[in-house]
């Protein structure tokens, strides 16, 4: 079982993963003193191991603040996504490229050497190999919207604080999480979307190709793999696949949607929104390297994920 480090600060800690995430630490370490950064701290009661930190990655000296005695740090914050990305380029890259910098900036100013745990992206960063089965994490990295190219710069901004000395890090390539209930109205998550949708009686809309493959990773893993990574700072850098190794049509999720819930999913076609970004056919991603280095594997196949959010949303107001 990895050791989970005294001192941990989350950005994005309020999100579908980070709340997942601070969870499955204080399972793991209930005396583990977790800093949260949120823009707005929750109103709800919460362990005394959780201190919300108010405060914006924009400003300089708020990252300054928030850096300070942290053992390990887990930067999940991001506001876009890939179609989103391509609105206003310079926007875009000054909400969150921006934003890391800042971030790398407070750690280099603190002269304290951290150990970093950052979500990238194995959707977004690799691009489209048509005659790869498994994308691994070898692959030339060839980023088809402003998203993958800002997570693959910020990697590149990592290696270089490794190669200056005072950071350490590991780079988790995410692929399509799912595991909570999102918004009826979101344009991205497919089966957080779908799921809360369909118990709503609303029709799941589908953007592109139902034929589209995707591999699907629950967000119990991916918090198991970010533990592991916390304890994995010797490595100087490395980015690391977090994927279930299995991939799956849209057409397959309704599927098991309509089989959870016993009544068929309505689907309705949409247009994609954006003509210059276009999706990926099929990826799916190797996961063998987050077993050899980290010893971590998925555990949650894709039914019983859904079976789970489809058991959950009976308990949401949708």
């Amino acid at each position: 079982m990895t050791a989970i480090p005294p001192h941990i600060g989350v950005t994005g800690a309020s999100g579908m993963i980070g709340s997942c995430l601070i969870q499955a630490i204080l399972e793991q370490n209930p005396h583990a003193a977790v800093r949260c950064m949120v823009r707005h701290a929750p109103l709800q009661p919460h362990p005394s191991q959780i201190r919300y930190f108010e405060a914006d990655l924009l400003s300089e000296a708020d990252c300054r603040e928030f850096v300070k005695g942290l053992d390990v740090i887990v930067h999940l914050a991001q506001s876009n996504s890939p179609a989103a990305s391509d609105r206003h380029w310079p926007s875009d890259c000054a909400a969150n490229l921006q934003t890391t910098l800042n971030l790398l900036d407070a750690i280099r100013s603190s002269g304290r050497k951290c150990h970093l745990v950052f979500a990238s992206s194995g959707g977004a960063i690799y691009g489209h190999h048509p005659k790869v089965d498994f994308y691994h994490e070898n692959l030339d990295c060839k980023p088809l919207s402003p998203y993958g190219i800002q997570k693959l710069a910020a990697e590149h901004y990592l290696r270089l604080g490794v190669a200056q000395e005072w950071l350490s890090v590991c780079a988790l390539r995410i692929s399509n999480a799912y595991g909570a209930l999102l918004p009826p109205e979101r344009k991205q998550g497919l089966i957080g979307v779908a799921v809360a949708r369909h118990r709503a009686c609303q029709p799941v809309d589908i953007f592109g190709n139902a034929a589209t493959v995707r591999d699907y990773v629950h967000i119990q893993d991916i918090a198991s793999a970010f533990i592991a990574a916390m304890g994995f700072p010797e490595i100087g850098f490395s980015s690391v696949n977090v994927s279930s190794g299995i991939g799956h049509s849209v057409t397959e999720v309704l599927a098991v949607i309509s089989e959870v819930s016993g009544k068929q999913v309505e689907v309705r076609e949409c247009e994609f929104g954006s003509q210059q970004f276009a999706l990926t056919p099929r990826m799916i991603l190797s996961n063998e390297k987050a077993r050899t280095c980290l010893g971590w594997q998925p555990h949650v196949q894709l039914h019983e994920g859904i079976q789970r959010l489809w058991s959950a949303s009976k308990q949401a107001h949708i």
